[in-house]
């Protein structure tokens, strides 16, 4: 077992580790993001991402709807979505890229 380097990065309302990269051309990327506060709304256009809720709880808005998320909840936002989040929670989300 080898253990993976991730990359660290901080926006305001959420920061996260990036385990795999898109630029290893691998076709698609996977986060631990933790969320203390808000993801602001973004428009998906040629990825598929998948939202698995580690942890804690908050809320996820697509094209307006907004539903109630906890532990164990996915949460999938197809291309042509857009999408936002929010809460105090641990996501792991996964990026299949086209």
């Amino acid at each position: 077992m080898r253990k993976i380097e991730t990359n660290h990065f901080d926006q305001e309302g959420f920061s996260g580790d990036v385990y795999v990269s898109d630029i290893e051309n691998s076709g698609f990327d996977a986060l631990r993001i933790s969320v203390h506060g808000r993801h602001p709304l973004k428009e998906i256009t040629e990825t598929i991402r998948v939202y698995l809720v580690i942890s804690g709880t908050g809320t996820f808005t697509l094209n307006g709807t907004t539903k109630e998320v906890q532990k164990d909840d996915l949460y999938i936002v197809e291309p042509g979505n857009s999408y936002e989040y929010e809460g105090d929670m641990e996501l792991f989300e996964f990026n299949v890229i086209s």
